[in-house]
């Protein structure tokens, strides 16, 4: 199945720990993988990228998430030798200032710094098994949106090689008429130049042998139907990968290049210029698949 390398997801888990991942994608030449996360889940990054490889080949991916927790009990911790120089520091200001008054566990609990809040988190694995629900549910999101917009790429590129095949067409029927037209006109300018004498056949056949040798196409066109066909079937291929189909288009404008370059005929030339524009334009979109 075509995916497009632009999409969004989102996914939610809930639990000891309530879970809100966000993924966007945009078109990349690789994968490339940027993780937002808080800083108390930091181990998890390498887990949460290789969850990631796992789904999705190409594309920049930023990867927010965040967290909440109402239900963790809390640790609360005493910094002892805080507490120890603060009680000396008033004692000895009580001391210079005349101070009657006993230093109170009161007044040192006002003091700053002395108390450090820590919630108390579950295991690593408990915390990636909470966490990979809404990662997972996320990128499901994700994939999901890319395929949809794949489907739309697809069916704009599909159109566009219909049309190169149908150009194609008109290319192989006047290229059947254009060396018969080529010898028609050398005809013509040899009688014109000879003034009525015998004219020689064989030298003639030889010039228009010469001609179509020189401006055939027909590997040129066997070459790009090849390629045609080889596009239209990327979709249920086992090998289907945006590169794939961009080096193949690249292949179809080497032959059509070729062609415009052996051919001098007018009416081909137009056909040409045509494939290239839809060519150009299937680069496009191809730039998107992933």
């Amino acid at each position: 199945m075509i995916r497009s390398m632009t999409g969004y997801g989102r996914g939610r888990s809930s639990g000891k720990v309530n879970w809100e991942v966000e993924i966007k994608s945009v078109n990349h030449r690789f994968l490339e993988i940027y993780i937002k996360l808080p800083r108390p889940w930091l181990f998890l990054e390498e887990r949460i990228r290789s969850f990631i490889k796992e789904r999705i080949a190409r594309g920049r991916i930023d990867v927010f998430i965040n967290y909440s927790s109402e239900t963790l009990p809390v640790d609360i911790k005493i910094d002892k030798s805080a507490v120890e120089s603060y009680y000396k520091k008033l004692v000895e200001i009580r001391g210079e200032i005349g101070f009657e008054g006993p230093v109170s566990l009161s007044l040192l609990s006002m003091m700053p710094d002395l108390f450090k809040v820590e919630q108390q988190f579950p295991e690593e694995e408990e915390m990636w098994f909470s966490l990979k629900g809404a990662l997972k549910e996320a990128v499901d999101s994700l994939i999901e949106m890319r395929t949809r917009e794949g489907i739309n790429l697809w069916q704009d590129i599909s159109s566009r090689l219909d049309i190169i095949q149908k150009r194609v067409e008109n290319i192989k029927i006047r290229a059947d008429a254009v060396v018969d037209e080529y010898r028609k006109r050398l005809r013509q300018k040899i009688a014109r130049i000879a003034g009525g004498e015998e004219l020689n056949e064989e030298r003639l056949e030889s010039e228009v042998v010469f001609f179509a040798e020189r401006s055939d196409i027909s590997e040129e066109l066997v070459r790009i139907e090849s390629h045609i066909s080889q596009l239209k079937g990327m979709p249920e291929s086992k090998d289907l990968s945006g590169k794939k189909m961009d080096f193949i288009a690249q292949e179809l404008f080497r032959e059509v290049n070729t062609i415009a370059a052996k051919s001098s005929d007018y009416k081909i030339a137009q056909e040409v210029i045509e494939i290239k524009s839809q060519l150009e334009k299937i680069r496009e979109q191809l730039q998107n698949i992933e």
